[in-house]
């Protein structure tokens, strides 16, 4: 689970929201009334947004979609990798007792489940790692090695680590 996701007002504007998405590269935004999930902005939802209204007027509230589906920090990974595919989303919005305190992302289950020993229990998605190493580790020289962009989604034979997220040359250069 990533502790640290995007949250906004729904009395935001549009245009702050779709701002802050840019600026934090984020795949989607939480909004949020105090700390309670109330609905949900991607960025094809804001572009669509704006292209129907003034996005310094409209108000998050006015085009926000319902909340993603929630699951609780004690969801084993494998659970919530279930949950992410049975409801067709990207995303899981992590609550614990009303409160959003994370994302899992399918990427970062993804990632984790590659990670995880097929003899082991299943970690629970609060304690799933996202943490990525600059480096790739050496393949064997008979063996290809791709790895996920976690900014496009393409496969790369290498990432780096830009602002925490392991991404490909292409995304690296923009």
């Amino acid at each position: 689970m990533n502790r640290e996701f995007v949250g906004v007002s729904e009395s935001d504007s549009l245009a702050e929201a779709a701002e802050l998405m840019r600026a934090e590269g984020a795949t989607a935004v939480v909004v949020l009334r105090g700390s309670e999930p109330i609905g949900t902005l991607s960025p094809a939802g804001a572009m669509a947004a704006m292209l129907d209204a003034d996005p310094e007027s409209t108000t998050v509230g006015e085009v926000m979609a319902p909340p993603v589906p929630t699951t609780d920090p004690s969801t084993p990974l494998s659970v919530a990798a279930q949950q992410l595919v049975s409801q067709g989303v990207s995303h899981l919005l992590v609550v614990d007792e009303g409160a959003a305190v994370g994302l899992v992302t399918d990427r970062e289950v993804l990632a984790a489940s590659g990670t995880t020993p097929a003899d082991e229990a299943p970690a629970p998605a609060a304690e799933a790692s996202t943490e990525r190493t600059a480096e790739p580790e050496p393949a064997p020289a008979d063996e290809s090695v791709q790895s996920i962009c976690e900014v496009c989604g393409s496969l790369a034979p290498e990432l780096s680590t830009v602002n925490g997220q392991a991404v490909c040359a292409d995304c690296r250069a923009h």
